[in-house]
């Protein structure tokens, strides 16, 4: 586990589920422009690589892929350093399907592509009331009862709470919609 002795952790790990560079760059970059914008350092690494979270950060990013890439289901195991580290952290749509399944839940076939009204379902701070999300999945999860469901479309689970730790999942974008999800999230 990674505790932080003294100074002010500053920098926000983003993890890339993404196949393709051109996918990090449509699904990522905006999250590295809101982490900017909110005064925080950013450090990318990519979930199939070996992860060791640094003492200096204060948040996890757990970012989403494009529709059709599914390499991520194969590299679940690596998200348990994530997990494991001392610090808030948000999986966004496919980081949110891995979170759930290596938590109890179960990802299932569920596509959505669009603009989806979503209503909040529990108190939280990340999202509230009912507003509209951008969602691209062809996966969505049952969340297992290690979760909380904060918010939820017609058909999909859309937020999810660990009910133990600051652990957060998505379905919907909030990188392309919702940006104040978010800066929410840094503020925790």
């Amino acid at each position: 586990t990674t505790h932080y002795q003294g100074g002010a952790r500053v920098t926000v790990l983003i993890v890339s589920t993404c196949a393709e560079s051109l996918s990090e760059a449509e699904l990522l970059a905006p999250l590295v422009r809101i982490i900017r914008e909110a005064g925080k350092t950013v450090e990318n690494i990519h979930l199939k690589n070996p992860i060791d979270v640094p003492v200096e950060v204060s948040h996890i990013l757990l970012g989403g892929t494009a529709l059709q890439d599914d390499k991520y289901l194969k590299e679940n195991t690596g998200i348990k350093p994530l997990l494991e580290a001392d610090v808030p952290l948000l999986a966004i749509c496919s980081g949110m399907q891995l979170l759930a399944a290596v938590c109890g839940g179960e990802i299932i076939i569920q596509r959505e592509i669009g603009m989806v009204q979503v209503k909040t379902v529990a108190e939280n701070p990340l999202c509230s009331g009912k507003f509209e999300a951008f969602v691209l999945h062809r996966r969505a999860i049952e969340p297992g009862p290690q979760f909380e469901v904060l918010a939820q479309s017609k058909s999909c689970v859309q937020a999810i709470r660990n009910c133990e730790l600051p652990h957060y999942g998505v379905l919907f974008h909030p990188e392309v919609r919702n940006e104040q999800v978010v800066r929410n999230f840094l503020a925790l």
